[in-house]
């Protein structure tokens, strides 16, 4: 696992051994990037199942201006913490070792919004839609934001959720990701 663009383009990243987390592919993760390449400068990024940091990683790399990874489990936290160190990221991380719905609430509870959201949970989460709701619902996505999220290719997410509207939807091998956007009800045509 690499960093593929940017400031710290080519540096490799630890993993955690075994069947723990599941990156995200360098394949997967050019695709994304190359979708969210206008937004990504000075943005505000927030990678919820952060793993061992590649995604949020990657966006601070391209120019986003902060990152903020949430990661419960202690092992892929502490290779994360490791990742954004020997990246020279520490400024400009802030790490939470947390469970994602905890997290939610503590950027609620402190006024945090944030321009892209990343979620990859494990593929077999069941309360993916309940965490897109509460994004919503706390407001925790600014103005024109953008939410990607990362499952298996047989997951079939809806059109949208209250204002947040499936705009693309790209599959690479056994992975689909589904991006949605914050948009007025009058900016919507149809479900991609």
């Amino acid at each position: 696992m690499r960093v593929i663009s940017g400031l710290r383009r080519g540096k490799k990243l630890k993993t955690v051994k075994g069947m723990l987390t599941r990156p995200t592919s360098d394949r997967v993760k050019e695709g994304v990037f190359n979708v969210l390449r206008e937004k990504i400068s000075g943005s505000r990024f927030l990678d919820l199942f952060a793993g061992t940091g590649n995604i949020g990683i990657e966006a601070l790399s391209r120019g986003a201006e902060e990152a903020f990874f949430v990661e419960k489990n202690p092992q892929a936290f502490r290779v994360l913490k490791t990742n954004v160190e020997e990246c020279d990221f520490n400024k400009a991380s802030n790490l939470y070792l947390m469970d994602a719905f905890v997290a939610l609430k503590v950027f609620k509870k402190n006024n945090l919004n944030f321009n892209l959201i990343y979620l990859d949970p494990p593929y077999k989460f069941s309360n993916l839609e309940k965490i897109i709701k509460q994004i919503i619902e706390f407001s925790l996505l600014a103005n024109e934001g953008v939410v990607v999220v990362e499952t298996g290719k047989n997951t079939n997410l809806p059109c949208g959720f209250l204002n947040l509207h499936k705009i693309k939807e790209s599959i690479y091998g056994d992975t689909k990701v589904t991006y949605y956007q914050l948009m007025k009800e009058e900016e919507r045509n149809g479900c991609v």
